[in-house]
């Protein structure tokens, strides 16, 4: 039923963000994994322009240099579609149909709840879990209009690799926060435990309740608001910002004047988005816990702020931390906060 379905033996995970592409190969390693190989390369602005790629050219050559970086030997790789470009339905069925028989009805519901031409869609889905009733099984359907799949397809093709799974960007933070609840060091079963990644140009929460994200909301806000504060600041171009706050070595003024600001603006942001959850009618009067993650996370005592601001437990997400499955080497680990979407794919590639 299209490219989501099919296996990927030792493939790598590659996460293409719009700030840039992270790699991770990981290898089974007894009943875990071991990460012994990453790579991150950043991408020019404008590559990724509202999660669609922009530039097929560069951004090839951004997961070139970043395999590369890696000193994988993989060219069998498994990526995602950002989340926004995927259709989820949810449908029940009589329970113990034959995988054939799900997938006819799927597809027959489909042609009716997809508001695209099924011939122009990858289509898959999945039993996940039974309904309510007890009686049923739960399928969730997922399609995605084929031209965005290709783009990433594509965009592997020209970096000399072959993408034997397209994943749902979902489906993979999903996995990734798998290990991240590991980390957590006690039961989480029936808790609301919120995920936020700090994007460049967006900063998305997932709220989960044992393993599965039950909602989700994105908004403009992330790292760039901070590069262009940079670049107009300084009167450098972006490229030349991003580097500077990468790198640390910007005048006296920078932490009191540019940083701090947004540091308070990430702990404001931090406090809406979950109102917002809260105010959801999801049946929640609380969240137990708020991780955090992505490249804004590196921001020295971030989480400490943003508890303050929130009010509940707050920590850095790190798919490598302590009670993970995943044993990764330092030069790895180092990259945790910024890979969990790249777990979720790498271990996909791990069997």
């Amino acid at each position: 039923m299209g490219i989501f379905r099919k296996g990927a033996p030792q493939a790598l995970g590659i996460d293409i963000g719009s700030a840039g592409v992270k790699v991770l190969e990981l290898s089974a390693a007894g009943k875990g994994f071991k990460a012994t190989r990453a790579g991150v390369e950043p991408l020019p602005k404008n590559a990724i322009v509202e999660h669609r790629i922009n530039d097929l050219r560069q951004i090839s050559e951004a997961v070139r240099r970043a395999v590369e970086y890696s000193r994988s030997s993989r060219n069998k790789v498994v990526v995602s579609v950002p989340q926004t470009h995927v259709i989820t339905r949810t449908i029940n069925l009589p329970a113990g149909l034959s995988e054939r028989e799900i997938e006819e009805q799927a597809m027959i519901e489909a042609a009716q709840q997809i508001p695209h031409p099924l011939d122009e869609v990858n289509l898959d889905f999945e039993v996940s879990g039974g309904a309510r009733d007890g009686n049923d099984d739960q399928i969730t359907i997922t399609a995605c209009r084929k031209e965005i799949v290709e783009d990433y397809v594509a965009v592997m093709e020209l970096a000399g690799l072959s993408a034997i799974v397209v994943d749902v960007g979902l489906a993979a933070v999903e996995r990734g926060y798998g290990f991240v609840a590991q980390t957590l060091g006690e039961s989480l079963e029936g808790r609301a435990i919120a995920l936020m990644d700090f994007g460049d140009v967006a900063t998305r929460l997932d709220l989960f309740v044992d393993g599965r994200s039950i909602y989700g909301r994105e908004q403009n806000f992330g790292g760039r608001i901070l590069t262009e504060n940079i670049r107009s600041r300084y009167g450098i171009d972006y490229r030349e910002a991003e580097a500077l706050k990468r790198g640390g070595d910007l005048p006296q003024n920078y932490e009191q004047d540019l940083l701090e600001p947004f540091r308070q603006s990430m702990a404001r942001e931090a406090a809406r988005s979950v109102e917002f959850c809260l105010s959801a009618q999801l049946g929640l009067d609380r969240v137990d816990a708020l991780v955090i993650s992505g490249g804004c996370v590196q921001i020295p005592d971030i989480a400490a702020l943003i508890e303050s601001h929130v009010g509940v437990p707050t920590v850095l997400a790190d798919p490598f931390g302590p009670g993970s499955a995943i044993k990764a080497n330092k030069l790895v680990a180092r990259h945790g906060p910024s890979m969990i979407k790249a777990a979720g794919l790498a271990v996909r590639g791990a069997e």
